[in-house]
């Protein structure tokens, strides 16, 4: 390592790769400042000129105001033509040797003075030539720590010469203004590069904010562009089993058929047995299978509500039908108590809503009964299908309307579904503008509800006010 790279370590202005945005921002701190540096030093040189117009040389004191102007005018042609040159790794290693190049060019006229300007046998204007220094030193303080060596250089060439001259005289008051220069002289260094310290560390907790919140909004547009993917990729898998629909149901119901042709041939115990089988596996997987396309259908926005004024009495008749044989071979009561609403919405929908209900509720209860009802409410007609089954856990009930979720089916046997009825049920009726609702006690029973919303006094009305 040379001198110049344990210099600009020590001061904190080494310059690499990893550090650069940090420098970049101690870099423009500093040429942020020079216009109010060069100002303030140019005020104050003229004042001190006025102050030792009486007792220095002239020509000195003109001579050294020049050199100090000439340097000021060299410092402000290259902050305006320069300033702006911070981009790369080189620009920011050219500044920063042209900073110090030119505050030790500074530095020197200033500490000069201190030669120049000091005036032998009289205390009184080397004291005010020396608190002259010590102001410039304080405010190079206050503008200098966000560039450490310019710090650095000026204020130990600005005090040094007048410390050093002191010492040189050698009496009792000189070497006590001496060690008082050394003394602040120290403690100015200390402070500044103490205010340095913070300031880089201000920077450096910018730079890594901003390198978060990058990431992060790297991140977020990952992970949207992730879920956009997704949902294009679900959108395309329902749009192709709707639009298939046709075309996958019927080798479905065809392998149905051979499965009857095979039941009404003459077989042995055996075949027949196998045949029995091959039924109940048929049936299952195309109960699967039409559950698979109509969820499909469902997220394709294929399937639309379309309302109509209907009576909700015949409707309960045809599933009081097709269940109470159902509810009897499990040892089950089935109760629907009469209902003479009419109510505006899609019969077509909401019967598949009550079939599911109904499905679902005859397969989960081993004891006990499934009991309909419906009843007029201020919002519309309420329907429920409660059971006395197995019930459902409270951490199982926010997820029961989610796809392929089956709270009590951990094996995932396929003879028990694949876990999209109620998830069918959850969107038939958003589409019908109802809200699901469900209240479940484990051991005890499930209790499903939802009002179908009402048209108007003219489309509902209720015949029987008891039901």
């Amino acid at each position: 390592m040379t001198i110049a790279d344990r210099f600009y370590a020590w001061t904190g202005s080494d310059i690499d790769a990893e550090n650069l945005p940090i420098r970049v921002g101690q870099l423009r701190a500093r040429l942020e400042h020079y216009p109010l540096m060069i100002a303030s030093q140019l005020l104050v040189s003229v004042l001190l000129c006025a102050m030792m117009w009486d007792v220095v040389a002239h020509q000195v004191l003109l001579g050294w105001l020049a050199a100090l102007g000439a340097m000021h005018l060299v410092e402000g042609y290259h902050w305006w033509r320069y300033r702006d040159r911070l981009q790369s790794l080189d620009e920011c290693r050219v500044w920063r040797a042209r900073l110090i190049l030119l505050v030790t060019m500074v530095g020197t006229i200033w500490g000069s003075a201190g030669v120049l300007m000091f005036v032998p046998g009289d205390l009184a204007y080397q004291v005010l030539l020396i608190s002259v220094i010590l102001g410039v030193a304080a405010g190079a303080v206050t503008l200098n720590p966000v560039f450490p060596p310019s710090l650095y250089i000026f204020v130990g060439l600005l005090i040094l010469p007048i410390l050093l001259l002191s010492l040189a005289i050698g009496d009792r008051v000189h070497v006590i203004l001496a060690t008082m220069l050394a003394i602040y002289l120290g403690f100015v260094l200390n402070a500044g590069r103490g205010l340095s310290r913070t300031f880089e560390q201000s920077l450096r907790g910018e730079w890594e904010n901003a390198r978060l919140v990058g990431q992060l909004v790297q991140q977020k547009e990952r992970a949207e562009r992730a879920q956009q993917d997704a949902e294009l990729a679900s959108r395309m898998k329902s749009q192709f089993f709707a639009a298939a629909n046709h075309d996958l149901r019927q080798p479905m119901h065809a392998l149905a058929m051979y499965v009857e042709v095979l039941k009404s041939g003459t077989l042995s115990e055996q075949t027949k047995a196998t045949v029995m089988q091959l039924e109940r596996s048929v049936e299952v997987m195309c109960s699967m299978f039409d559950t698979l396309l109509d969820i499909s259908r469902l997220d394709a926005g294929v399937v639309q509500a379309t309302s109509e004024p209907f009576a909700l009495g015949p409707m309960f008749d045809k599933l009081r039908g097709e269940f109470e044989m159902l509810a009897r071979d499990k040892g089950l009561r089935l109760e629907m108590a009469p209902c003479s609403d009419t109510v505006c919405s899609d019969p077509l929908l909401l019967e598949r809503i009550l079939r599911n209900l109904l499905a679902n509720a005859i397969r989960y209860t081993e004891r006990g009964g499934v009991t309909v009802t419906c009843r007029l409410v201020d919002e519309g007609a309420r329907i429920e299908v409660c059971d006395t089954g197995i019930g459902i856990s409270p951490e199982h009930l926010p997820h029961i309307f989610e796809e392929y979720y089956q709270v009590s089916n951990r094996q995932r046997d396929r003879s028990k579904g694949l876990g999209l009825g109620l998830a069918i049920v959850e969107r038939l009726a958003r589409l019908l503008g109802c809200r699901m609702q469900v209240h479940s006690t484990q051991g005890e029973g499930s209790c499903f509800s939802f009002v179908i919303p009402a048209r108007g006094p003219d489309v509902m009305m209720a015949n029987d006010p008891a039901t």
